[in-house]
């Protein structure tokens, strides 16, 4: 009783997004119950098959959709309640192969989700990138779809930040590329660790093209000098002070930034070198240069 206890505490229940490592657990929980091979259809029933030997198929049977639907999440449950023909209820064979058509179906809806979901792929940290694209590589598997691991690996260098995984690329790409793509993903592990490649240790593209407009925006409406705007470093008063205007109004004395403390820009320089105020200038002056 016991025992029976842990077992049932201990069940891997399968989700919509698990079926390629929930297969590996029920296969064995089927096979503890004798069940798995008339289960999974390796067992053929035809006319040659003794009634005493449809008897038992059918107690196998029973038993197999038993242990099935005791390993189902919710979803998985309603999936089976509103899609199971009533004739196929407490049939293992019939709802086994309603969770395979519909998690490893080998029909183009289910190879096209299971290719999206591989192509998809985002790399976030490397812990989840690996753990994602394992499961997603173990849809196609399932699926029978793109069965090229050169091709499988060469998608995944494409979705590493180039930043922090070139040099990684380069070896594979030179080296390792007629490795299984597990064997890839492996690498990928060890060199991260090897690299103290963290969660949250890169920025994206995105990220840092704002950062360097916000230091360039930064720098460029500021003198480096002073701090003040409407004007460029290598005519900051404060800085050099003989490229100050004189005025009238400091009694022929530098006032330092007198401009640009007024944010006023109207000074120009003529053609023979003199500094004046533009409201300065008058037509007769123009003229009679």
């Amino acid at each position: 009783m016991e025992s029976e206890s842990r077992l049932e505490s201990s069940r891997y229940l399968l989700t919509s997004d698990n079926y390629s490592t929930w297969i590996v657990s029920i296969e064995a929980k089927l096979e503890d119950i004798g069940a798995r091979e008339l289960v999974t259809g390796l067992i053929k029933i035809d006319e040659k098959t003794t009634p005493d030997e449809l008897d038992k198929y059918t107690v196998l049977n029973k038993k197999g959709y038993l242990k099935i639907i005791q390993n189902l999440d919710a979803t998985n449950l309603a999936l089976v309640s509103t899609t199971l023909p009533e004739e196929d209820r407490f049939k293992g064979r019939a709802l086994w192969k309603l969770l395979k058509n519909k998690y490893a179906g080998s029909d183009l809806v289910a190879r096209s989700t299971a290719l999206d979901h591989f192509l998809d792929l985002e790399y976030t940290d490397v812990g989840s990138f690996c753990s994602a694209i394992r499961l997603a590589n173990q849809r196609l598997v399932l699926a029978n779809v793109l069965k090229d691991d050169q091709v499988k690996i060469m998608i995944m260098l494409r979705k590493l930040p180039r930043e922090q995984y070139q040099s990684f690329r380069d070896i594979i790409a030179m080296g390792f590329a007629s490795e299984t793509f597990e064997s890839a993903v492996k690498r990928l592990e060890s060199y991260a660790i090897s690299n103290n490649i963290k969660k949250g240790s890169f920025a994206s593209s995105s990220d840092q093209a704002t950062m360097m407009t916000k230091a360039t925006t930064s720098k460029s409406t500021a003198c480096s000098h002073c701090g003040k705007t409407g004007h460029r470093p290598h005519n900051c008063w404060t800085k050099y002070p003989e490229k100050a205007a004189k005025t009238e109004s400091a009694h022929l004395t530098l006032v330092d930034g007198y401009n640009q403390l007024q944010g006023v820009t109207n000074w120009c320089t003529l053609p023979d070198g003199t500094r004046m105020n533009a409201d300065d200038i008058s037509y007769d002056c123009l003229r009679g240069m």
